[in-house]
Formats: C-alpha cells, sequence, structure tokens
C-alpha cells in the first residue's frame, strides 16, 4: 500500500501544476488519496522542489499530511525528512 502511495506521488509530481490535485485509488483496496502540489522552489543546491499537501485514506480513516520533495538528478522525485 505505501507503494502505491509512493507511485501516486511521482505522478502527481511530475504531471500535476501547483494548485491543482491528483486522486488516486489503488483498484481492489479501500486505500485512496489526494495529493495536490502547492508550491514549486529551487533549494541550495538548485534541485527543482515542491510543497505538498496529502489526504490519505484507508477504509474509514484519513489523514493529512504535508511535505517537500525534491526531483533528483535521476528525474525521480524524493520526500524531505
Amino acid at each position: 500500500d505505501e507503494l502505491a502511495t509512493l507511485e501516486a506521488l511521482q505522478v502527481a509530481l511530475s504531471e500535476v501544476g501547483d494548485g491543482s490535485s491528483y486522486v488516486w485509488h489503488r483498484p481492489g483496496s479501500m486505500i485512496s488519496g489526494v495529493i495536490q502540489p502547492t508550491s514549486s522552489f529551487k533549494d541550495a543546491a538548485g534541485n527543482v522542489c515542491r510543497h505538498i499537501e496529502m489526504l490519505l485514506t484507508a477504509g474509514s480513516q484519513s489523514r493529512k499530511m504535508e511535505g517537500i520533495a525534491c526531483r533528483l538528478p535521476t528525474g525521480k522525485w524524493q520526500l524531505d525528512g
């Protein structure tokens, strides 16, 4: 289930503009989420980073999180922290 979340996060960060939302649902499970990149910036090393807000739902439980993800030289996004 964590893998599905990370895959959705990669898609959202690569394809969704700031202020837009990416809604995903893992087929065959009760896991879904909404990922919203809110702003983009460059870190001290010049990497593109994005502030994100996420709402993850598993069954009847939801959890809201926020964080920063930066793009690695490989093109993949990595969550800070």
